[in-house]
């Protein structure tokens, strides 16, 4: 019987020569298609019907009427949005005073001029004088009068139009703006005062610039159908491109040719603002994405010289007056006792480490140091001078923010979630604020930034966005950011925790480095081993009190309380 042969198997492809095929949706391709034909369709059938009068729409496309009402809509457009998004931003803010006042006729301005028809403002605004003949400055309840104007004269229908439009525009705009302010984390506000900064230099730098990514879609929509509400003042004899082209059609009955001169303009208006929404898109919206893969650091570059000299001997030895002094600190959040007199006191060039299971105090303690939190009573100093507060008799007076501010900047603190600045460049977290608080020349600034970036092994990724940045790199220029401002103290909220393993030693080996230059530190950790390591003094806290604290040898070797045995024994 004859043998057939089999025909040889093809030879398997080498990886190299895999290539990877994208699923086909045909559907998608069917319906695109089938839109594009009937848009090409429909652009063809009204390009060739009679009935439009297309040499009607060519004479009066650049009439000189037109252009009248197109300036005088660009006109409102500009100064109603103007009105509209500086009374907006500050009735934006007002609506988030703790303030009951502020707060409560801030709430009723939005009520108001949200609540009632633009249409009925409008002619509100343009029928005054009925309400009013005169307007008067003085002294109210008595008959005193500086200043007396004339209804009309005061309120032409231009200027009646600007009000109602731009009151109106700044009810909507101030909800816009708020929910921008508050889509920014609460952190950043905290790492902005942390360094010293401000209320309103924190509003300016910090939150608007990130808020303006929730910000800028919605007030582009706001602008885009300003240009068309703008139609509703013809009401009060005022006249824009919309009014201009009624008068036209009321006169040669060309009514839907003028509709399309309209459409015209105002999708030509249309489409030029959409070219600098877009840019102000993509402006605010850096450091957003991540650009490309970024690798991660293997670990810090040699140290370079540090922010402050060290002694001779090493390590700073204790003096007189301790950096940080706690005398029966005192915090509750509503019914809850936090710190229930907390007693510690931390020497010059010491590295004391807060340990305790989660709920304890310990962050609201270290927290309580520059007053990110406002403590109860009790007294706590640094360097001798309370912060956040003054004291008389057996009273502690709260300090305005801007002298707070003042004495934080000397008080450097890094956060468990980082919280750098998500808009600026790693460069620009770290020079931002010696630049804008302390008044250090930009070139100068930006020369020591980059010493600290090299120093905490990150010279490479100055010019890096966070978001580009992993999370050890994040928390090491977060330590640089921190350093710039040339701190006496620093405060460390459990800055490892929120890593992954293989990172925690690089943020640890800068710590150890700030340690061996003796800068003061109070480290909220949980990292036994950098305490027993690094620490000087090692303080256990739980349910709000100190209840063990000495040489880390002693509290995390041999300790003497059961509670402190208790927790060591389930972390070691």
């Amino acid at each position: 019987m004859p043998v057939t042969a089999r025909p040889a198997e093809a030879a398997p492809a080498r990886p190299d020569d895999l290539v990877a095929v994208p699923v086909r949706h045909w559907g998608r391709w069917i319906a695109a298609v089938a839109a594009l034909v009937g848009l090409v369709g429909l652009v063809g059938s009204l390009a060739k019907n009679p009935n439009l009068h297309w040499d009607v729409v060519g004479h009066y496309l650049f009439a000189d009427l037109i252009f009248d009402g197109l300036a005088t809509t660009l006109w409102l457009t500009a100064a109603a949005m103007a009105v509209g998004l500086g009374l907006g931003t500050l009735v934006a803010v007002l609506r988030l005073s703790d303030n009951p006042v502020l707060y409560g006729l801030s709430t009723g301005f939005v009520w108001l001029f949200r609540g009632t028809p633009l249409l009925v403002q409008i002619l509100f605004w343009g029928y005054a004088a009925a309400l009013y003949k005169h307007l008067m400055i003085g002294i109210p309840f008595t008959t005193v009068t500086f200043v007396r104007f004339d209804t009309n004269d005061l309120l032409p229908a231009s200027v009646a139009a600007l009000l109602a439009l731009g009151l109106n525009e700044a009810a909507y705009a101030s909800e816009i703006i708020r929910a921008g302010i508050q889509s920014v984390d609460p952190g950043q506000t905290e790492a902005a005062h942390s360094l010293g900064m401000k209320p309103v230099l924190t509003m300016r730098r910090i939150v608007l610039p990130q808020a303006m990514r929730v910000i800028i879609p919605p007030m582009g929509n706001e602008t885009i159908n300003m240009l068309k509400t703008t139609a509703y003042v013809s009401v009060i004899a005022a006249h824009d491109l919309m009014s201009n082209i009624q008068d036209v059609y009321a006169q040669n009955y060309q009514v839907i040719p003028m509709l399309v001169v309209a459409a015209l303009w105002y999708l030509a208006l249309v489409t030029v603002l959409s070219v600098p929404q877009a840019w102000l898109e993509r402006r605010y919206g850096r450091g957003t994405a991540r650009a490309g893969h970024v690798p991660r650091c293997g670990g810090c570059s040699p140290a370079s010289p540090a922010c402050s000299p060290p002694p001779a001997n090493g390590r700073a030895e204790p003096m007189a007056r301790p950096m940080v002094h706690a005398e029966g600190v005192r915090k509750h959040f509503g019914r809850l006792d936090v710190l229930k007199g907390i007693d510690l006191t931390v020497e010059r060039g010491q590295v004391c480490c807060l340990l305790g299971p989660s709920g304890s105090g310990k962050s609201t303690f270290l927290r309580c140091i520059n007053h990110l939190e406002k403590v109860d009573g009790g007294r706590l100093t640094v360097d001798g001078d309370l912060v956040g507060y003054r004291q008389s008799g057996n009273r502690l007076h709260e300090l305005r923010e801007a002298e707070v501010a003042e004495r934080r900047r000397e008080i450097g603190m890094v956060f468990q979630r980082f919280n750098l600045f998500p808009h600026l460049t790693a460069l620009e977290n770290v020079t931002e604020a010696p630049v804008r608080v302390a008044g250090v020349n930009r070139a100068d600034a930006r020369a020591e930034a980059l010493r600290l970036l090299d120093r905490v092994g990150l010279a490479d990724r100055a010019d890096h966005y966070p978001a580009q940045l992993s999370g050890g790199q994040q928390q090491r220029v977060a330590i640089a950011r921190a350093l710039a401002m040339k701190p006496k103290l620093m405060l460390f909220d459990e800055p490892t925790s929120a890593l992954d393993p293989e990172l925690v030693g690089d943020v640890l080996d800068v710590m150890r480095d700030l340690a061996a230059d003796g800068m003061t530190m109070v480290v909220v950790t949980h990292e036994i081993g950098f305490a027993r390591e690094v620490g000087d003094t090692a303080v256990f806290m739980d349910e709000g009190v100190v209840v063990e604290a000495g040489h880390p040898r002693t509290v995390l070797v041999e300790p003497e309380q059961e509670r402190t045995r208790a927790f060591l024994s389930k972390v070691l």
